[in-house]
């Protein structure tokens, strides 16, 4: 029984051997977005039901057997070894196996290339590529610590390349909306509204905490921005879950930023969101002290950039929170709520505070963005009740 490329990984620990499941991910099918060189995501993906992941070069696969740079992971544990096991060698694997990952460490660069490759093919075709004989000989894993291995490799050429986003130099502000189709986009850019917010994620109660709604609202902005040229800034939210019981908030945030950093990557064309904001709230025990909410931020930060360096990670919260958590002591964009819009104004103030997330807007509305403006934030959205693009800023 084979299995989807969505479900197939390749994990590379070097620079160039990221280069090599790159490549190998191009030739069999398999998103981009799905080649890792971050240990932890790795861990988790070996660990998880439905997933067949390659190894790609030696410096993988003693990671992933022993661990012998005492790397951290999301189990906790020292180095030297690891709960995992390889599939059979010299043979293909279409089946995928919780705690199994597929050896394409060679003994020649070209070697790791082509089992790859070989084994990339096979777990989705159920055959190994035509014109192809054996498999070369996999390394047998070591207990040695590679010299180049580094437990967050991140590609030098990302593909495609991204437009820089539409930035604002003084104080703006867009629609929030609820976004099922690309007409919904097209309604906001029509509208004449200078930037877009959605929510593009619900909290889940397992890691990685946050799963991405079925109409997909971000990968349609990105479809339509694309297509059109519109000039657009975009916030991207996401609500994540709290940590259940024996994860740390840190991991918890991290298991999310790069969950979201992999859907991200996938989207279609070359725009990307402004910021990609983590909303905390859902399933379990939330936050009870300032240090487990900043580190559930951090996390945040530190896995969304371990799939891409240029997305930027911001956080999104309520005044109250804002200064019960010392939220201005972050460095990360914030995006602070507000309600209700018409004759009030922000109690907190700080240096991080990038936006406001105003609600509930009425039409015509060009009062309350005036009112909005003069908070003094640069990025800044109004939401209607219904959630709705309900008219624009000139109506």
């Amino acid at each position: 029984m084979t299995v989807s490329p969505s479900h197939v990984y390749l994990y590379a620990a070097t620079p160039t051997d990221l280069l090599k499941a790159q490549a190998a991910a191009n030739v069999c099918g398999v998103p981009r977005a799905n080649c890792t060189g971050n240990f932890q995501n790795a861990w988790r993906l070996v660990a998880a039901e439905g997933n067949i992941v390659v190894a790609v070069g030696g410096a993988a696969v003693y990671s992933l057997y022993y661990n012998p740079c005492g790397w951290a992971n999301p189990s906790g544990q020292p180095g030297g070894h690891t709960p995992f096991e390889m599939y059979a060698l010299g043979q293909g694997v279409a089946s995928a196996k919780a705690n199994y990952f597929a050896n394409a460490g060679g003994v020649t660069s070209l070697d790791s290339l082509t089992l790859a490759v070989m084994l990339t093919y096979y777990a989705i075709h159920g055959v190994f590529p035509r014109g192809y004989g054996a498999l070369p000989t996999q390394e047998t894993p070591q207990q040695v610590c590679v010299s180049n291995a580094q437990p967050n490799v991140t590609s030098t050429d990302p593909t495609p390349s991204t437009q820089p986003a539409p930035t604002t130099s003084s104080p703006s502000v867009g629609v929030y909306a609820s976004i099922s189709t690309t007409s919904d986009v097209q309604k906001a850019i029509s509208q004449g509204w200078p930037g877009i917010a959605v929510t593009t994620a619900l909290g889940a109660q397992t890691s990685p905490f946050t799963a991405t709604l079925s109409a997909k609202p971000d990968a349609k902005v990105a479809q339509v921005l694309e297509s059109s040229g519109a000039k657009l800034w975009w916030l991207s939210f996401w609500t994540v879950s709290w940590p259940t019981s024996g994860t740390t908030f840190y991991q918890a945030g991290f298991d999310a930023g790069s969950y979201a950093g992999t859907q991200i990557q996938a989207y279609p064309g070359t725009r990307r969101p402004n910021y990609v904001i983590l909303d905390p709230e859902g399933y379990n025990t939330p936050a009870q002290t300032a240090q487990q909410f900043q580190d559930f931020i951090r996390g945040w930060d530190a896995g969304l950039k371990s799939i891409n360096t240029s997305f930027q990670p911001a956080f999104y919260c309520n005044q109250s929170q804002y200064t019960t958590f010392q939220l201005s002591a972050l460095s990360l964009p914030a995006f602070v709520a507000i309600a209700p819009i018409t004759g009030n104004r922000p109690q907190v103030t700080g240096g991080n505070i990038k936006g406001y997330i105003a609600y509930y807007a009425t039409c015509p509305v060009n009062d309350e963005i005036t009112q909005v403006k003069g908070w003094g934030a640069l990025y800044n959205t109004v939401q209607f009740r219904d959630s709705g693009i309900d008219c624009g800023p000139t109506a």
